[in-house]
Protein backbone atom coordinates (compact mmCIF):
# COMPACT_ATOMS: atom_id res chain seq x y z
CA UNK A 1 0.00 0.00 0.00
CA UNK A 2 1.38 3.37 -1.03
CA UNK A 3 0.56 6.55 0.81
CA UNK A 4 1.05 9.83 -0.94
CA UNK A 5 1.64 12.92 1.07
CA UNK A 6 0.36 16.00 -0.64
CA UNK A 7 1.13 19.55 0.32
CA UNK A 8 -1.78 21.71 1.00
CA UNK A 9 -1.55 24.88 -1.01
CA UNK A 10 -3.09 28.18 -0.24
CA UNK A 11 -4.57 29.94 -3.23
CA UNK A 12 -2.95 33.28 -3.90
CA UNK A 13 -4.74 36.32 -5.15
CA UNK A 14 -3.67 37.52 -8.56
CA UNK A 15 -1.09 40.25 -8.34
CA UNK A 16 -2.56 43.69 -8.91
CA UNK A 17 -1.01 45.74 -11.61
CA UNK A 18 0.42 49.17 -10.97
CA UNK A 19 -2.54 50.63 -12.90
CA UNK A 20 -5.02 48.92 -10.57
CA UNK A 21 -3.11 50.19 -7.54
CA UNK A 22 -3.20 53.75 -8.91
CA UNK A 23 -6.92 53.49 -9.65
CA UNK A 24 -7.62 52.05 -6.22
CA UNK A 25 -5.63 54.84 -4.56
CA UNK A 26 -7.56 57.46 -6.56
CA UNK A 27 -10.82 55.89 -5.44
CA UNK A 28 -9.69 55.88 -1.81
CA UNK A 29 -8.71 59.58 -1.97
CA UNK A 30 -12.08 60.49 -3.52
CA UNK A 31 -14.09 58.61 -0.91
CA UNK A 32 -11.99 60.20 1.85
CA UNK A 33 -12.71 63.66 0.42
CA UNK A 34 -16.43 62.89 0.24
CA UNK A 35 -16.44 61.74 3.86
CA UNK A 36 -14.50 64.84 4.96
CA UNK A 37 -16.92 67.20 3.19
CA UNK A 38 -19.98 65.49 4.64
CA UNK A 39 -18.41 65.60 8.12
CA UNK A 40 -17.78 69.37 7.84
CA UNK A 41 -21.16 70.29 6.32
CA UNK A 42 -24.21 71.42 8.25
CA UNK A 43 -26.47 70.73 5.24
CA UNK A 44 -26.21 67.11 4.17
CA UNK A 45 -26.42 66.19 0.49
CA UNK A 46 -29.19 63.92 -0.75
CA UNK A 47 -26.65 61.82 -2.64
CA UNK A 48 -22.87 61.42 -2.49
CA UNK A 49 -21.41 59.94 -5.65
CA UNK A 50 -17.84 58.72 -6.13
CA UNK A 51 -17.26 58.11 -9.80
CA UNK A 52 -14.48 57.66 -12.30
CA UNK A 53 -14.03 60.65 -14.57
CA UNK A 54 -14.61 59.78 -18.22
CA UNK A 55 -11.55 58.43 -19.98
CA UNK A 56 -9.29 58.59 -16.92
CA UNK A 57 -8.25 56.58 -13.90
CA UNK A 58 -9.11 59.55 -11.68
CA UNK A 59 -12.08 59.29 -9.36
CA UNK A 60 -14.10 62.36 -8.48
CA UNK A 61 -16.87 63.32 -6.06
CA UNK A 62 -20.33 64.66 -6.79
CA UNK A 63 -22.56 66.01 -4.07
CA UNK A 64 -26.20 66.29 -5.10
CA UNK A 65 -28.07 68.48 -2.61
CA UNK A 66 -31.50 68.17 -4.17
CA UNK A 67 -33.93 71.04 -4.64
CA UNK A 68 -34.89 74.22 -2.84
CA UNK A 69 -33.37 76.89 -0.65
CA UNK A 70 -31.74 74.49 1.84
CA UNK A 71 -30.16 72.56 -1.04
CA UNK A 72 -28.69 75.79 -2.40
CA UNK A 73 -27.31 76.57 1.04
CA UNK A 74 -25.56 73.20 0.98
CA UNK A 75 -23.80 74.14 -2.25
CA UNK A 76 -22.74 77.51 -0.81
CA UNK A 77 -21.46 75.81 2.31
CA UNK A 78 -19.45 73.33 0.24
CA UNK A 79 -18.00 76.21 -1.77
CA UNK A 80 -16.90 77.83 1.48
CA UNK A 81 -15.29 74.63 2.74
CA UNK A 82 -13.23 74.12 -0.41
CA UNK A 83 -12.78 77.84 -1.16
CA UNK A 84 -14.36 77.66 -4.61
CA UNK A 85 -16.57 79.83 -6.76
CA UNK A 86 -20.31 79.22 -7.06
CA UNK A 87 -21.88 79.34 -10.50
CA UNK A 88 -25.49 79.95 -11.41
CA UNK A 89 -27.23 78.68 -14.53
CA UNK A 90 -30.74 79.98 -15.17
CA UNK A 91 -32.03 77.14 -17.34
CA UNK A 92 -35.66 78.05 -18.15
CA UNK A 93 -38.96 79.16 -16.63
CA UNK A 94 -37.54 79.99 -13.20
CA UNK A 95 -35.39 76.84 -12.91
CA UNK A 96 -31.86 77.59 -11.69
CA UNK A 97 -28.89 75.29 -11.12
CA UNK A 98 -26.44 76.41 -8.44
CA UNK A 99 -23.15 74.58 -8.72
CA UNK A 100 -19.56 74.41 -7.52
CA UNK A 101 -16.86 72.82 -9.67
CA UNK A 102 -13.43 72.57 -8.14
CA UNK A 103 -10.38 70.36 -7.88
CA UNK A 104 -9.54 69.59 -4.26
CA UNK A 105 -6.18 67.92 -3.64
CA UNK A 106 -6.23 66.66 -7.25
CA UNK A 107 -9.77 65.29 -6.92
CA UNK A 108 -12.53 66.68 -9.17
CA UNK A 109 -15.51 67.90 -7.13
CA UNK A 110 -18.98 68.94 -8.22
CA UNK A 111 -21.65 70.08 -5.76
CA UNK A 112 -25.04 71.11 -7.15
CA UNK A 113 -28.59 72.01 -6.28
CA UNK A 114 -31.69 72.83 -8.27
CA UNK A 115 -33.50 75.95 -7.12
CA UNK A 116 -35.92 78.53 -8.44
CA UNK A 117 -35.13 82.12 -9.39
CA UNK A 118 -36.28 83.59 -6.06
CA UNK A 119 -34.15 81.16 -4.02
CA UNK A 120 -31.14 81.68 -6.28
CA UNK A 121 -31.51 85.47 -5.98
CA UNK A 122 -31.68 85.14 -2.20
CA UNK A 123 -28.60 82.89 -2.09
CA UNK A 124 -26.42 84.66 -4.63
CA UNK A 125 -25.83 88.32 -5.30
CA UNK A 126 -26.37 89.36 -8.90
CA UNK A 127 -23.33 90.68 -10.74
CA UNK A 128 -24.63 94.31 -10.59
CA UNK A 129 -25.10 94.08 -6.82
CA UNK A 130 -21.66 92.52 -6.35
CA UNK A 131 -19.96 95.31 -8.31
CA UNK A 132 -21.83 98.01 -6.35
CA UNK A 133 -21.02 96.34 -3.02
CA UNK A 134 -17.32 96.07 -3.83
CA UNK A 135 -17.19 99.77 -4.67
CA UNK A 136 -18.79 100.78 -1.35
CA UNK A 137 -16.73 98.58 0.96
CA UNK A 138 -14.73 100.57 3.54
CA UNK A 139 -10.98 100.75 3.11
CA UNK A 140 -9.16 99.43 6.19
CA UNK A 141 -6.85 101.86 7.91
CA UNK A 142 -3.36 101.16 9.16
CA UNK A 143 -3.52 99.33 12.46
CA UNK A 144 -6.88 97.70 11.80
CA UNK A 145 -6.72 94.01 12.55
CA UNK A 146 -7.66 91.83 9.58
CA UNK A 147 -9.68 89.64 11.94
CA UNK A 148 -11.82 92.62 12.97
CA UNK A 149 -12.86 93.47 9.41
CA UNK A 150 -16.34 92.33 8.37
CA UNK A 151 -16.44 89.91 5.47
CA UNK A 152 -19.25 90.64 3.00
CA UNK A 153 -21.48 87.74 1.97
CA UNK A 154 -20.87 88.23 -1.74
CA UNK A 155 -20.25 85.41 -4.16
CA UNK A 156 -18.88 85.82 -7.64
CA UNK A 157 -21.27 84.23 -10.14
CA UNK A 158 -20.37 82.93 -13.58
CA UNK A 159 -22.97 81.30 -15.82
CA UNK A 160 -22.29 77.65 -16.52
CA UNK A 161 -22.19 78.49 -20.22
CA UNK A 162 -19.08 80.61 -19.53
CA UNK A 163 -17.47 77.74 -17.63
CA UNK A 164 -18.22 75.30 -20.46
CA UNK A 165 -16.83 77.62 -23.11
CA UNK A 166 -13.67 78.29 -21.07
CA UNK A 167 -14.32 82.05 -20.77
Amino acid sequence: MTTEITEQTTPTAPAQSLEQDTTRASYARATALAARLVDQAQVLPDTVETRRELGTDTYGVRLHFGTGLAAGRGVLETAGIVDAEVTRDDVRDGVVWIEVRATVDGIPLIARALTNTADADQLLATSDTAEDSEATQPIPTVGTSSTALPVPGIYAVRPLTAVKSGA
